[in-house]
C-alpha cells in the first residue's frame, strides 16, 4: 500500500524540518500502517506527531473553550454526540426550524480533532468558523501531553471519558479487523 492511500494523520508527508529533526532523536517502532515515534511516553505516526506539536506550539485557551478528550476507542463519538446535542438544546431551546446538526453530519465532522484536523498543517489553523462561545474540541491526546499550552493553570474545561481498557482493546481489535485500516 502506498503512503498517499493511508489516512493523512498516519502518513509522514506534511511534517516540518524541525519535526524532522526531532523525530530523528525519537525511539521508534514500526506496525502494519507504518513507523511510530515514542514522544512524551505516546506513540505518534508522524503526521499526528506534527499536530500534536503544532497544538502544543499555538493553541490559546479562552475561558470558555471545552476540550473533550478521550483515548481512541473509548466513547468518543458518543461523547461528542452528547455534547452537540446539549449545546444545540441550548442555542436553539425555542426554535424548531433550526435544523440539528446530528441528523446532516458525523460528530466528527461537526467537532474535529485538534491534533488530526486544526492542528495537523499548522500552528496558526483558521479557528473563526469556531468562533461560537463555547469552542468546543475534541482530542486524543493524553492528558499531559494536552496540559503543555496551559502552563500549569488551564483556563478552559475539560470532559474526559474513560472506558475498561479491556473494552478498548476489544473495541480497537473489532475496528481494525472490520477494514477502516488495512492489515
Amino acid at each position: 500500500m502506498s503512503e498517499k492511500e493511508l489516512p493523512e494523520n498516519v502518513r509522514g508527508d506534511n511534517i516540518s524540518e524541525e519535526t524532522k529533526s526531532l523525530i530523528s532523536s525519537l525511539p521508534w517502532n514500526k506496525d502494519c500502517l507504518g513507523k511510530l515515534y515514542n514522544y512524551q511516553g505516546c506513540w505518534y505516526y508522524p503526521n499526528t506527531l506534527q499536530g500534536v506539536l503544532n497544538f502544543q506550539k499555538g493553541f490559546k485557551p479562552q475561558e470558555t473553550d471545552i476540550i473533550l478528550a478521550s483515548f481512541p476507542k473509548s466513547g468518543t463519538t458518543w461523547l461528542k454526540a452528547l455534547t452537540i446535542a446539549l449545546f444545540e438544546r441550548l442555542k436553539n431551546s425555542s426554535s424548531s426550524d433550526v435544523p440539528h446538526p446530528l441528523r446532516s453530519d458525523n460528530p466528527h465532522g461537526i467537532l474535529p480533532f485538534l491534533e488530526l484536523h486544526l492542528y495537523l498543517k499548522s500552528s496558526t489553523p483558521d479557528l473563526t468558523e469556531l468562533s461560537s462561545s463555547p469552542r468546543l474540541f475534541s482530542t486524543h491526546m493524553p492528558f499531559h501531553t494536552l496540559r503543555v499550552p496551559f502552563k500549569d493553570s488551564s483556563p478552559c474545561k475539560f470532559v474526559y471519558v474513560c472506558r475498561d481498557v479491556k473494552d478498548v482493546l476489544v473495541s480497537h481489535w473489532h475496528f481494525r479487523c472490520v477494514g477502516f485500516f488495512p492489515h
